[in-house]
């Protein structure tokens, strides 16, 4: 899809309701120019999916345009939470049917993690679920780093002539054919 890009970005702004981006940094997220349209026609801007593959990667993403200001080439999307199993502008339903849920109750956590969950709510704004993700994602993250230092600390150090290999392999190549 070729606004795949701009629906990944937006999937990625998983700690913020609201975002405000100029055109000029929506392209840099596409890595094309937007169309002539986009710059004159406030229509090209609409939450309205059928045809118009550009609405649907935010609508995809879980996002709709909220405010647009074509003078100053800027666009607010809004996170659009209520487009999971909602109506989409044309009155026509629509789900995502890429998503896969974890259902966990919060009488399972712990009363530490709930207060992890919710003062990560007030510093980020969101939902206790839009911050289980952010928290696990930034743990996985963490993770991942942490075994990749340790793997950098545990590996011993190459000491050999990469030179000295290849001019080896070289001789004893010749060698043979010879």
């Amino acid at each position: 899809m070729k606004y795949e890009p701009l629906k990944r970005y937006l999937e990625s702004l998983f700690q913020t309701a609201e975002t405000r981006l100029s055109f000029a940094e929506i392209e840099r997220v596409l890595g094309f120019p937007l169309p002539r349209s986009a710059y004159d026609h406030q229509a090209w801007w609409s939450n309205t999916r059928a045809g118009h593959s550009h609405a649907a990667a935010w609508l995809d993403a879980g996002w709709k345009t909220g405010g647009l200001d074509i003078a100053a080439r800027q666009v607010s999307f809004i996170k659009a939470d209520d487009l999971l199993g909602g109506v989409a502008e044309e009155r026509v339903p629509f789900q995502r049917l890429d998503v896969a849920a974890i259902v966990l109750p919060t009488d399972a956590l712990s009363p530490r993690a709930l207060s992890m969950i919710d003062h990560h709510v007030r510093q980020h704004g969101g939902d206790r679920a839009s911050a289980c993700q952010a928290i696990l994602d930034q743990l996985a993250k963490d993770r991942l780093t942490a075994m990749f230092e340790w793997f950098q600390k545990a590996s011993k150090p190459l000491d050999v002539d990469i030179a000295e290999l290849i001019r080896e392999d070289r001789e004893e190549r010749e060698a043979r054919y010879d």
